[in-house]
């Protein structure tokens, strides 16, 4: 059925051509999404009865969930678009715990895009990182690790000292570090989060908690993902250290349980209890599920299993156009070595649709009749534009696929 439906797409848009006098043209496409039938991929969770019966009816519009006394809040949301799926509670602050090492992760990825770090950086390991409670992997003051082994123990394993160690690498200090990442938090409009902490560690008497919510941890999630090596590391079961001598296991237990799952933090002290940040992807729907304040570790799992399972069971992915293809359009050129050009994609275009709901799709082409020459190679000549009727889904704009000079000689007429 999705290629019947991509091919659908595809043949509108080759067919569709624009009128010498209108710059605005539409074709209507009606659009089914393949109906729901697959079937709950089988993991090796373990179920309480008691605790698994879900708070309402599962539907289309409501995931299973236990009863709400055991979590705090959860969220499901596309990666790819940032549509919120489902969410309850999601703005309710709450204690962040180890998820706000995602930040100090996302800082240093960001250092090493720029090109001022690197992931073979060598980390001195000070006294102070060394003296980390809670989950360590025993660091010792002088010790050099790389930048790249430290930000896999921090993410993987959730290493506290690796935490402080990185911190410090960053900005100098821990404190630098936790200015910069309310600054951060900021620009990302991450606005129920407050950090006080680089590692999410239960801080001093009279000293409130990291802060944040289960809206703001999927945005911080979706910054992550632009980063390739976050992946890479936090699905993998097992992370090598020290030469390879020690083996540190991944704490997000949904690895390698549940299809498609291939990160990324969890979460806990005894304020915050379970929080979890997990992402999947199957196709090419990638989601990312949260949940906070867990009432056991084993909850805050089949919480996010079930959440994933739900939104690939009831969504899916269109994908109208890609990159760099033509739009279905053409313009004519003026004065130029050529006459007609056929321009280009800027950006791929895809939907998110809901298995088994028929919706109608209109595809306008926003161009010009005529453009003159030159044109340059990657000039935005208009834009295509994807409708429901009711609302603009999608804008990409319309680029010119080469350069095109002036002409020599003029013809006398079209």
């Amino acid at each position: 059925m999705r290629w019947m439906i991509i091919g659908g797409v595809a043949l509108c848009l080759v067919s569709c051509t624009l009128s010498n006098s209108e710059a605005y043209q539409s074709r209507s496409i009606r659009r089914t999404a393949p109906s729901v039938s697959e079937t709950r991929s089988s993991r090796s969770l373990r179920r309480s009865p008691a605790k698994a019966a879900p708070a309402s009816p599962v539907t289309a519009e409501y995931p299973p969930l236990p009863p709400e006394r055991t979590f705090k809040a959860v969220l499901l949301q596309d990666a790819d678009t940032g549509r919120i799926l489902f969410a309850q509670n999601s703005d309710k602050p709450w204690p962040a715990a180890s998820l706000t090492k995602m930040m100090v992760a996302l800082l240093a990825l960001e250092e090493i895009k720029q090109g001022r770090l690197f992931l073979p950086t060598p980390v001195v390991i000070s006294k102070r990182a060394s003296q980390a409670g809670g989950r360590t992997i025993n660091l010792r003051p002088g010790e050099v690790f790389s930048l790249e082994e430290l930000l896999q123990a921090m993410l993987v394993t959730s290493a506290n000292d690796a935490a402080v160690a990185v911190a410090e690498r960053l900005q100098g200090s821990v404190e630098a570090c936790v200015i910069a990442m309310n600054r951060r938090a900021r620009e990302l409009g991450m606005g129920q989060t407050l950090y006080q902490t680089v590692n999410g560690m239960p801080p001093a008497k009279r000293t409130p908690p990291d802060v944040s919510s289960a809206a703001d941890m999927a945005i911080l999630a979706r910054a992550l993902l632009k980063h390739a090596q976050v992946l890479q590391w936090t699905s993998l079961h097992r992370v090598p250290f020290r030469a390879g001598r020690v083996m540190l296991p991944n704490t997000n237990h949904l690895v390698g349980k549940v299809a498609g799952v291939d990160g990324l933090k969890t979460g806990y002290t005894n304020r915050a209890r379970f929080n979890l940040v997990t992402t999947a992807q199957r196709d090419q729907l990638r989601l990312i599920a949260v949940v906070m304040g867990g009432q056991s570790s084993q909850i805050r799992f089949r919480i996010a299993a079930d959440l994933l399972e739900w939104g690939f069971a009831h969504f899916t992915r269109l994908h109208l156009i890609k990159i760099g293809e033509p739009v279905g359009a053409e313009v004519r050129v003026e004065h130029g070595s050529v006459s007609l050009l056929r321009p280009i994609a800027a950006a791929d275009a895809t939907l998110l649709l809901r298995k088994g709901e028929e919706e109608d799709f209109q595809v306008s082409f926003q161009l010009p009749p005529i453009i003159a020459a030159p044109i340059f190679r990657h000039q935005v000549l208009g834009e295509m534009v994807v409708s429901n009727g009711k609302q603009v889904l999608v804008v990409i704009p319309a680029l010119s696929p080469w350069d095109v000079p002036k002409a020599r000689w003029f013809p006398a007429q079209w």
